[in-house]
């Protein structure tokens, strides 16, 4: 997995004791034992047996023929592209139909970073806002131990804000600015990583789920060799739309990774008809998850979509994510065949707000339907199974984790470390 990133990281920041740590603090990763898993999880939750050792791939519904790291894709960072993402909901907000949640995220973006006295970041603080003494939304920091505040949406508009983190004194903020807040919260290495795919079975999905599955599955067994002393759970909700044979379908965390294997290839692409799905449905489904608290956990989402919400749950779809949002959990929506801008509008957001990335299915693996451009600069291609362990890599090692740009596919724009370099944004 090393070999395609240029620098990572993140066997240094879970293979033991934080750098700098005091003699006599402790030096490995203990294991902790998962927690009881949720008793019930969504509309139609399902059971699976446990899978048999002699089971073989095409038993457990993955084709033989197809083998991971095939589909490519781009990635993007709104977080350090503030300016990109307002003007593209500037622009989304011209619809009236979308103009709800796209005035919501075109405003500033203020980015909250919390330490602890040796400076490393805290994953799990709660960090207050408010502007003119009006009270914000509390946000949860990641494991690089940054929250994102989005005026118009996190809190009032207003050129200096505060903030606080763990009920300690309020400090002045910039609006749109970045800052630095202190706790005497310790912080602590990443040990447990919770992953949940959500993920659209229809129809229009059944050029890219096969090859999906493979790719997902591949990523899971590699973080499973890769950290052995990272305690891994994976989750799995699909989604259809109403009037198909089942709306979602949920299955909550499990540390076995042959039942997820299983409860994975068991999926298949079917129903659908109009071009909205029942987005809403299932991350109202994965807010119900048995997501694990603390600060040693990293918490991961990856939402897999052709297509967004229906017009009317475009405000339901954001209330789930703000809910996913609140408990740390990071999501990072990917992008198949098909999306168009609402999609993309809905997925940036979500992004966005929770600190993850944008990913992209693009047309140069010549699988699936063709893939909309996105309203994006600056980007390069790459694997998607790179593209999707390297967030993994990220949210354990509590900070970027870059792609190797020797194993690009192709470079669209210009830009360093994330950020593109300045441009128009008239677009």
């Amino acid at each position: 997995m090393g070999a395609d990133y240029a620098a990572a990281p993140a066997a240094e920041a879970v293979g033991g004791s934080w750098e700098g740590e005091a003699a006599g603090d402790g030096g490995g990763m203990a294991m902790a034992e998962p927690p009881a898993m949720a008793a019930d999880v969504g509309a139609a939750k399902e059971e699976a047996a446990p899978l048999r050792v002699a089971d073989e791939d095409r038993d457990a519904g993955y084709d033989r023929n197809l083998q991971s790291g095939t589909l490519t894709a781009g990635t993007f960072d709104d977080t350090l592209n503030p300016e990109v993402l307002s003007a593209f909901m500037r622009g989304m907000a011209q619809n009236p139909s979308l103009a709800l949640v796209a005035e919501h995220f075109a405003g500033p973006m203020t980015t909250i970073s919390v330490v602890d006295d040796h400076g490393r970041p805290v994953n799990g603080a709660r960090v207050e806002i408010r502007a003119s003494q009006r009270q914000g939304r509390t946000l949860t920091t990641g494991t690089d131990g940054r929250a994102i505040a989005i005026s118009g949406y996190d809190h009032a508009s207003a050129q200096q804000l505060e903030a606080r983190v763990d009920q300690g004194a309020w400090m002045s903020v910039a609006e749109g600015g970045k800052t630095t807040l202190r706790t005497q919260a310790r912080a602590t290495p990443i040990r447990a990583l919770d992953v949940a795919l959500v993920i659209d079975a229809t129809g229009s999905m059944s050029d890219e789920l096969e090859y999906l599955k493979v790719e997902l599955r591949s990523i899971a067994r590699e973080l499973d060799q890769e950290f052995p002393q990272v305690d891994q759970r994976y989750s799995l909700v699909v989604y259809r739309d109403h009037g198909d044979d089942y709306v979602t379908r949920a299955f909550d965390f499990t540390a076995d990774l042959k039942t997820f294997e299983r409860q994975l290839g068991r999926q298949s692409a079917g129903g659908g008809g109009d071009y909205p799905e029942a987005m809403d449905d299932a991350l109202r489904d994965a807010t119900q998850l048995s997501w694990r608290e603390g600060a040693d956990t990293a918490r991961v989402t990856f939402l897999i979509a052709d297509a967004p919400p229906h017009t009317q749950d475009f405000q339901s779809t954001m209330t789930a994510s703000e809910q996913l949002r609140s408990k740390g959990v990071a999501m990072y929506p990917i992008a198949a065949s098909g999306v168009a801008e609402e999609a993309e509008m809905v997925m940036r957001a979500a992004a966005a707000s929770t600190g993850g990335q944008y990913l992209f299915i693009t047309d140069d693996s010549g699988v699936g339907n063709s893939h909309a451009e996105p309203h994006i600069p600056c980007y390069a291609v790459e694997h998607l199974r790179s593209a999707m362990a390297r967030m993994l890599l990220s949210e354990l090692a509590g900070k970027r984790v870059e792609a190797d740009p020797r194993r690009a596919v192709r470079q669209v724009g210009t830009s360093n470390a994330g950020v593109c370099a300045p441009l128009n944004l008239a677009r």
